[in-house]
């Protein structure tokens, strides 16, 4: 079992942060607490700046429109963008929180990967028997290298720094992958991710969990992206999951009591036990987090439509399935 170190960023004088650490055992139950809480709204603030910031130039400010990110002080060390997949993202150092950041953006084919019946895995070389979703691995290989760089010539630059790798949606799947490969080559990495799908089998999920650095992956009320792919074509959560588990998929302030964990990398308890397809869900944590993207994430198409509009009948009958199949695959002790 592993310890994890928890940055605390709570603010104990004029919003000034101070780095804490606290130990929690993995697989323990617990609650979370007011410094998770305030991790999580600002790391999701790089997160929704992962979607304005990809060809900000070395040197400049993360800036984001829309007020999302409020709290960011950071300057990029490079940006950096896929032109087969799409992906991009950038490494920034941030000294007023002492961290180095790397943030992955959200895919805009969101809809696209939920419809996708595949879900085709590629091997990985973690462990014996390691697989994860080609999609994100090919993603992460477009911006590995260029990302790597960056976060080794902050990391030298800045030894004391912590390292947060965090995303949205898709983002979150190849945040995870990329904080993964960033741990093996021995740098501290804690992953934050918000709405991310499964990233790879129950070996790669047991490794991840098991890794030296935090796990902290956000899900929002009924959000059907983290319960894709499913666990019947053998894909498995990192673990723990903090639940965001009241209010209405457009709900952006929480508190603690608001919050469930659950741990396991195949638990049905917390968003996997739900069965909505709310798309408004997976766009809202804390913010809305694309809100800075130049032409946005639009999971309305306009005030009077549901979420699930955009996605046809049998899209919706297929997930709410998947969603009651897994989790009588976790009631009947099979996952």
């Amino acid at each position: 079992m592993k310890f994890w170190q928890l940055l605390s960023l709570a603010a104990v004088v004029a919003g000034s942060p101070v780095s804490t650490l606290t130990a929690r055992q993995d697989g323990e139950s617990f609650t979370a607490t007011q410094a998770d809480l305030t991790n999580f709204e600002f790391f999701v603030q790089y997160a929704g700046a992962a979607y304005c910031n990809t060809e900000t130039p070395a040197g400049q400010p993360v800036a984001c429109a829309n007020n999302t990110c409020p709290a960011v002080a950071a300057t990029v060390i490079n940006s950096f963008e896929g032109s087969e997949t799409g992906i991009g993202g950038f490494v920034a150092v941030d000294p007023a929180h002492q961290q180095i950041i790397l943030a992955v953006r959200g895919s805009k084919n969101i809809r696209n990967f939920i419809a996708d019946i595949e879900f085709a895995f590629e091997d990985c070389d973690f462990a014996p028997g390691c697989e994860v979703h080609d999609g994100f691995q090919k993603a992460w290989n477009e911006i590995a290298d260029a990302a790597t760089a960056a976060v080794t010539q902050a990391a030298a630059a800045n030894p004391a720094f912590g390292i947060v790798a965090t995303g949205h949606s898709l983002g979150g799947a190849v945040a995870t992958l990329a904080a993964t490969v960033l741990r093996t080559q021995g740098f501290p990495v804690d992953v934050y991710t918000y709405g991310s799908p499964r990233v790879g089998n129950d070996v790669y999920a047991n490794f991840v969990t098991s890794q030296p650095g935090g796990e902290f992956r956000v899900t929002h009320v009924d959000d059907p992206v983290p319960r894709l792919p499913p666990l019947l074509l053998e894909y498995r959560h990192v673990s723990p999951e903090f639940w965001l588990s009241t209010g209405d998929g457009d709900t952006v302030s929480y508190t603690v009591a608001d919050i469930e964990v659950c741990t396991g990398i195949d638990n049905a308890d917390c968003n996997a036990s739900t069965d909505g397809v709310d798309l408004t869900a997976h766009s809202f944590y804390f913010e809305k987090v694309s809100a800075c993207a130049p032409s946005g994430l639009q999971f309305k198409r306009d005030d009077n439509s549901t979420a699930s509009d955009d996605i046809d009948q049998a899209t919706i009958d297929r997930l709410v399935r998947w969603s009651h199949e897994d989790q009588a695959l976790v009631a009947s002790g099979k996952a």
